[in-house]
């Protein structure tokens, strides 16, 4: 998971304009929650239109919001509610409605893969048999009493923030709360008491993270990646080795070959790219160890 910055890309008419679609359904869902059962479903349409999904596409450069993974070549993609619009699983009775409110809310819009966003039956890493798993209406809190439920809190969203659990891309840096081990293993990292950290453990169970089919496509990726750091190495001791030789042409020829294999490992790194969390850490570090060169956050 990366940080990714919601203002790169403009928010759709649709949702933004207070005389569209995603404002009058808005203000139909509320009076909707108002006057109805509250376990009477609202039928939400705007977040499902082209215009939002082509801005999601967009915003995230074609890859889910919470794994990385690019998608688009075999499925069309999820539109997310950060906060779920239908229920929240973790309240007690009743668990309906959701965030109502927030159902065409650009900021509570992510683009997710169905194996992050729907549950589904997974192979999980370092577990024996299959879990079902995946976000769906999950929205855990540290602290069950502060869930706001109506849509005309004094605050809003605010009051609930500090207790949020889950890692929202487009808010949070993830790089300050997840690292990658061998073998494309993602985990929590530790805060400065020396424990894990709550936000990191609870995002990896709650977005599927550790499923086996996602770990091993890491994997290949970190493999990539180590062999042209590897590469990297290689231009630079022969660059070295060359660097007092009276010969101009041969400095010249090992220094464009080092240039080149960085700019190949670079090419990690571009927005666009799968893992770019992984890459970011891996690469940072050796490019910090060995060039003094630290990546920008």
């Amino acid at each position: 998971m990366i940080f990714v910055d919601r203002s790169k890309v403009t928010e759709p008419d649709i949702l933004s304009n207070q005389t569209r679609r995603g404002h009058l359904e808005t203000q139909e869902a509320i009076r909707h929650y108002s006057v109805l059962n509250l376990t009477t479903a609202f039928n939400f349409k705007v977040y499902r239109h082209a215009e939002v999904k082509k801005a999601l596409i967009d915003l995230f450069k074609g890859k889910c919001a919470y794994c990385e993974s690019t998608f688009l070549h075999v499925y069309s993609g999820d539109v997310e509610h950060f906060r779920p619009k239908g229920e929240i699983e973790e309240v007690a009775e009743p668990k309906k409605p959701g965030y109502y409110w927030l159902a065409s809310n650009w900021d509570n819009l992510l683009l997710s893969c169905r194996n992050c966003n729907q549950k589904l039956s997974h192979l999980m890493f370092g577990q024996a048999g299959r879990v079902t798993m995946g976000k769906m209406n999950q929205f855990p809190l540290s602290d069950l009493d502060k869930y706001v439920r109506k849509h005309d809190n004094p605050t809003g969203i605010e009051s609930e923030e500090k207790f949020r659990l889950l890692l929202n891309p487009c808010i949070d840096n993830p790089e300050k709360h997840l690292e990658y081990g061998d073998e494309g293993v993602i985990k929590a990292k530790k805060n400065e008491d020396g424990l894990l950290c709550e936000k990191g453990l609870k995002s990896i169970d709650v977005f599927v993270l550790q499923r086996v089919h996602l770990v091993q496509s890491r994997e290949k990726t970190l493999i990539d990646i180590e062999a042209q750091i590897q590469r990297v190495k290689e231009a630079v001791e022969n660059y070295n080795f060359h660097i007092a030789d009276l010969n101009d042409s041969k400095k010249f020829y090992f220094e464009k070959i080092l240039k080149r294999e960085l700019d190949r490992l670079y090419k990690f790194l571009k927005p666009e790219e799968p893992y770019l969390g992984m890459a970011r850490q891996v690469i940072g570090k050796f490019l910090d160890l060995n060039f003094g060169i630290k990546l920008k956050n």
